[in-house]
């Protein structure tokens, strides 16, 4: 799912490069934000299952996976929430509960993003992508909350003795490296291009 909505951006930039009018690219960027929220679902699915196996609660599951979600010793605060958020706006119709930073399927946008939204280096650098628009009107860029989730939730395992084929997967266009503390800066991710 990751891949597919990877893919997705990259048609998404594509169409906008082609032709910045949005009546050109709407489309493109319809299918990325239900690619987002195909990679949101079964990231999020995660959660039912692991408390499944745990005999805990699906928020409780996700409360410990959220220490783990590092990238080079980089927290991205939130993006397990956000992930959960575009999961359930996107199946069920009308408003989220309060306990969801987003208030329903509108604040997920594809929308050129401007100057200064996110971090430094998260998402691309320019053009359109999958927006999520918080509670409290923080931007965020999806294209950085999907890494980020899928390497806490491998940390996760791995620190719950699960035994993964690889030591290292390549998510949206994000190298992370699984096993290793997840707080140390040389060990638990490291950013390369694509």
């Amino acid at each position: 799912a990751a891949r597919d909505y990877n893919c997705a951006e990259s048609e998404l930039s594509a169409a906008f490069t082609e032709c910045p009018d949005p009546a050109h690219w709407v489309a493109a960027g319809q299918h990325a934000k239900r690619r987002a929220s195909e990679v949101a679902i079964a990231i999020d699915g995660l959660a039912d299952r692991a408390a499944n196996d745990l005999g805990r609660t699906p928020e409780s599951v996700r409360n410990a996976v959220a220490p783990h979600c590092m990238i080079d010793g980089i927290a991205r605060p939130g993006c397990i929430e956000r992930v959960s958020a575009v999961a359930n706006a996107y199946k069920h119709a009308g408003p989220l509960r309060t306990k969801h930073p987003i208030a329903s399927e509108a604040d997920i946008l594809a929308t050129g993003a401007g100057y200064g939204v996110d971090g430094y280096g998260i998402g691309k650098f320019g053009g359109v992508e999958v927006l999520v628009i918080e509670r409290d009107g923080t931007v965020r860029k999806f294209l950085g909350d999907v890494p980020w989730a899928i390497a806490g939730w491998l940390q996760f395992l791995a620190a719950h003795g699960e035994t993964l084929p690889l030591s290292e997967y390549r998510v949206c266009g994000i190298c992370i490296l699984v096993g290793s503390d997840p707080n140390s800066k040389a060990s638990a991710a490291s950013i390369s291009e694509s």
